[in-house]
């Protein structure tokens, strides 16, 4: 029940994060979705009795839910000074219908009987398999660098919640390896984007790709 009730929290903040056009609710959002999500690896660690899962559950809230969403607020909104999202591909009301038609897909896709018998819960998956279908809208609509990274997040986010509903079926090696790769991944792009001029604070991705070759 806890799970699940984490599950739909962390959905409902990717939806805040898409119908939002303010780079600080989308880092405030990501940060509430990231608290959410250590908590659900609490409660899955409570329900094994896992060390491992509660060790996982303290770097969830140490690094997702604090460390990155402090890095990206300090190292580029306040530096680059960012503040309202402009660069949309389609308006929020026709973001948010296709969020809602994915997240439906999700639920007629993914079905109680086709997961395995150690899943925790069977109604998480499910959520976890929309919330990284937004990430991927969120990467799609919004065409600025920064709001894309947040997308990327929430989709990472959403295969780690998957990864714990299943944890019994999955070594916890592969789980803690995969998501401090990650966690590397974003550290390094934070650090890169934050070095780059204030005129990439107004680039989209399109007037980026226009600069190759």
């Amino acid at each position: 029940m806890l799970l699940t009730l984490s599950a739909v929290l962390m959905l409902l903040a990717a939806f805040a994060c898409l119908g939002s056009k303010l780079f600080n609710r989308y880092v405030a959002y990501y940060g509430f979705q990231s608290v959410t999500l250590s908590f659900a690896t609490g409660v899955v660690a409570a329900h094994f009795g896992s060390g491992e899962l509660w060790a996982l559950a303290a770097l969830t809230l140490a690094l997702k839910g604090v460390a990155i969403p402090l890095a990206t607020r300090r190292l580029l909104l306040q530096r680059l000074e960012l503040r309202r999202d402009v660069a949309l591909s389609t308006g929020l009301s026709t973001t948010l219908i296709i969020g809602a038609l994915l997240t439906a897909f999700a639920f007629l896709v993914i079905q109680p009987r086709d997961l395995p018998a150690g899943a925790v819960t069977s109604s998480a998956v499910p959520l976890s398999t929309a919330m990284v279908l937004l990430g991927g809208l969120v990467m799609v609509v919004r065409r600025h660098t920064v709001a894309q990274l947040i997308g990327w997040l929430i989709t990472e986010n959403g295969v780690f919640l998957g990864a714990i509903t299943l944890v019994s079926t999955f070594p916890f090696i592969v789980e803690a390896g995969v998501f401090l790769d990650l966690v590397a991944a974003v550290l390094i792009m934070v650090v890169f984007v934050s070095g780059i001029t204030r005129r990439l604070a107004e680039a989209t991705a399109t007037e980026l790709r226009e600069l190759r070759g």
